[in-house]
């Protein structure tokens, strides 16, 4: 695939697919993992806002991520013009560590619910479960 074959996405577009993915972990994270009372009183978004507001919305989604079990790989963080265009207030574009994240995000989702359509209707699963589940890799 030529740069030209790949469609144009804004940072704008491709955070709230992600946004979505992470919230949803957060939302059924087993915070017994985590013994940080104040995160587990704060809600994804107001997680997300305090890191919008300190600019580093990069920095707080990779350690959102990699607590819900999410490790990414060390890659290089150099910017990728040709698949992500800068919008008007001229914010980072994605480094390549946001994309694979997406992409575990997504893979990680689409096993989970693959599985879960392979069984007979069982009940939803529970907390624990998801989270087990999540941290398998």
């Amino acid at each position: 695939m030529t740069t030209a074959d790949t469609p144009e996405i804004t940072r704008d577009e491709l955070a709230e697919h992600w946004t979505v993915i992470l919230a949803e972990y957060w939302r059924q994270a087993d915070w017994d993992q985590f013994p940080d009372t104040k995160r587990r009183s704060e809600s994804f978004e107001e997680r997300l806002l305090r890191a919008q507001n300190a600019g580093d919305v990069h920095g707080a989604l990779k350690k959102l991520a990699r607590g819900l079990g999410m490790a990414a790989p060390d890659l290089p963080t150099e910017n990728l013009d040709p698949l992500v265009k800068n919008d008007e207030e001229s914010m980072r574009v994605l480094r390549r560590e946001d994309i694979w994240l997406i992409a575990k995000a997504q893979e990680t989702v689409q096993n989970y619910f693959d599985a879960k359509q392979n069984e007979d209707s069982e009940p939803e699963p529970t907390t624990s479960e998801l989270s087990d589940f999540i941290t398998e890799d």
